[in-house]
């Protein structure tokens, strides 16, 4: 219902001021570039319907705005497991949020707030190293491919295993050991690392829509619990059992023990 009523308005837009492109309709939203996301759908489905239909921007609507609920979550109960068998990791955390919020447990986070947290970021990065929400995807190759004395032919569905790239050793030193260092481009030296080592949301023109989305939704929450409770995961990672479907979800319990900090 909504996307049928905010294509009428736009079409009605468009009648009224024929002799204007659509692009220029659309001004009062913002730049093309800051145009609110079901808007810039519907300017690319009234522009080319046939290729991108009204049921192809419902589908990236609910990939973006519903579908990324269980992934998030995931991610949440893989990263507060990390951080609470982690102290150091943890003082590190709450040293950054304390100089960000103090002990005022009432101010709402910002936009701004989320930005400066750059050590949570790196820990959010590094737990969807180990445990990326999405552990594979599937791709089909246009040519074929030869990988050392294997051809793969021509439209052959390859799966491509994140949760095995993530830990290999050329890339990443001791695989398995949780260190948020890993993305710190200073520590670094500002060194890239190889763009399809690490693919947490996919990558290239069919990754996931909702990833920055998904990035700041974990931060706000993961800073939301950090900066009022101290964690700590009774259950060790060799003791964890996994469900590697297409969501990555623990199949055992994560047992967890919260105290407030203030």
């Amino acid at each position: 219902k909504v996307i049928k009523e905010r294509k009428t308005e736009l079409l009605m837009k468009m009648n009224e001021n024929k002799g204007n492109k659509l692009e220029e309709l659309v001004e009062d939203m913002g730049s093309k570039r800051r145009l609110a996301f079901l808007d810039s759908l519907l300017v690319h489905h009234i522009q080319n319907p046939r290729e991108f239909t009204e049921l192809d921007i419902r589908d990236e609507v609910d990939t973006f705005m519903f579908e990324g609920h269980d992934t998030t979550a995931a991610a949440i109960q893989f990263a507060l497991m990390l951080i609470g068998l982690d102290p150091h990791v943890q003082a590190k955390i709450h040293s950054e949020l304390d100089a960000i919020f103090s002990d005022d447990m009432t101010r709402d986070i910002t936009i701004d707030d989320l930005r400066q947290l750059k050590y949570l970021e790196q820990c959010i990065k590094e737990s969807l190293r180990l445990y990326p929400s999405v552990p594979y995807v599937a791709r089909n190759n246009n040519e074929p491919i030869r990988i050392d004395n294997y051809e793969v032919p021509a439209r052959t569905t390859c799966m491509v295993f994140f949760y095995m790239l993530h830990r290999d050793p050329h890339y990443y030193p001791n695989p398995e050991v949780f260190d948020p260092n890993r993305f710190d481009t200073d520590a670094t030296g500002g060194q890239p690392r190889h763009p399809y080592a690490y693919v947490p949301f996919s990558a290239g023109p069919r990754n996931c829509i909702g990833q920055k989305f998904a990035l700041l939704e974990e931060k706000a929450l993961l800073a939301a619990i950090l900066r009022r409770y101290d964690i700590r995961c009774l259950t060790q990672r060799h003791d964890l059992k996994l469900d590697i479907a297409a969501i990555l979800k623990p199949n055992s319990n994560i047992t967890m023990r919260f105290a407030k900090r203030f």
